[in-house]
């Protein structure tokens, strides 16, 4: 396997950028690390490539936000478009600017991304749990400086931005139990995601305070029809459920509206809680009841943990990994009796 730039840096001692330089034969290194990089590239038969001279070109004050193509179109889920407009407010302030791009699960190579293969962008914020691990290990390798919102690898060290999500779980499951349900299922997305890892946590710690089982269901995606679809699964599994959190406010709306079909009333019949406070969460037939998670600050937070990467020192960098409290918002849909909507 050939050597990557992160396997240089590692063994020089020194930070990602700060390799990429050296090898590029850029200003700001000093003559001694200079030397000590060059030394360690060629015991290791390392040769420049494309990717890796990415940080060694100047500037070009740009930052590539990047989702998933099944969020497009953005106005679909509100809940990206706020992060991102968190990151653009944080980067505009800086005098960077913010550049949109999608990416499939389909992507192969950080080579056929264009705005790394054509050096439009200084570093990379990569959105959501469903961008292809494969695609940020080799943003890694490759010395790519990023950060990580809404996700994590759980087995590599990665600046990542995410909210308390065990914590919201816990405090929406809880807000369940006390209203005397015993028989609460969680709506979660694939079990490979971060997000639903840890919230279907919180939901089981919850449980287990209580004394009571855990009911998980996953489903391939979190969005409207992924809830529909899994709230009537779960009714032929338990019928006599009596609540349900759901992963998100998406999932949420879409057990919601499949109740409704079915004649099941929300809360009478069943208590129903989401995750994240997004925009439709208040407009819903009742209001949904749901964890606020403060996404434009996150996106704030991300931007600015991107830019002190760009700036970082010689020394290898401490990987930073940033958590924000939820809250728990509640209104008709999970049994309280009063709404402010």
């Amino acid at each position: 396997m050939s050597t990557s730039l992160n396997e240089i840096a590692e063994k020089a001692g020194v930070s990602l950028a700060t390799a990429s330089r050296a090898l590029n034969g850029k200003d700001g290194v000093k003559p001694e690390t200079r030397e000590r990089v060059l030394a360690v590239a060629k015991e290791l038969e390392y040769s420049v490539n494309m990717a890796a001279r990415v940080l060694a070109t100047s500037r070009t004050e740009t930052i590539c936000y990047v989702v998933n193509q099944r969020h497009t179109p953005l106005e679909g889920d509100p809940f990206y478009p706020i992060i991102m407009h968190g990151v653009e407010a944080e980067l505009s302030r800086h005098g960077y600017h913010l550049l949109l791009s999608t990416i499939s699960e389909e992507q192969k190579s950080i080579a056929t991304f264009k705005p790394v293969a054509e050096n439009r962008v200084d570093g990379i914020i990569l959105a959501g749990p469903d961008i292809p691990t494969r695609f940020i290990l080799e943003l890694k390798q490759e010395g790519i400086p990023m950060v990580l919102v809404d996700n994590m690898l759980l087995n590599t060290p990665l600046d990542t931005i995410n909210s308390d999500d065990v914590q919201g779980a816990y405090k929406a499951t809880t807000h369940l139990i006390e209203h005397g349900h015993r028989d609460i299922v969680a709506l979660l997305g694939p079990e490979n995601w971060a997000s639903s890892v840890h919230r279907g946590q919180g939901y089981r710690n919850a449980l287990a305070t209580a004394g009571l089982a855990p009911h998980l269901f996953h489903a391939e995606d979190t969005t409207l029809e992924t809830g529909q679809v899994l709230l009537k699964e779960t009714l032929q599994t338990l019928p006599n459920l009596t609540a349900i959190f759901a992963v998100n406010d998406a999932m949420a709306l879409g057990a919601l509206r499949a109740l409704q079909q079915l004649g099941r009333r929300v809360p009478e019949d069943i208590a129903l809680i989401g995750f994240d406070d997004t925009y439709f969460s208040a407009l819903s037939t009742p209001p949904l009841s749901t964890v606020k998670v403060f996404t434009q600050e996150m996106g704030k937070l991300a931007a600015r943990r991107l830019l002190n990467i760009l700036e970082e020192s010689e020394e290898t960098p401490v990987t930073v990994q940033t958590q924000l409290a939820t809250e728990l918002v509640l209104r008709r849909s999970c049994g309280c009796a009063f709404s402010s909507y």
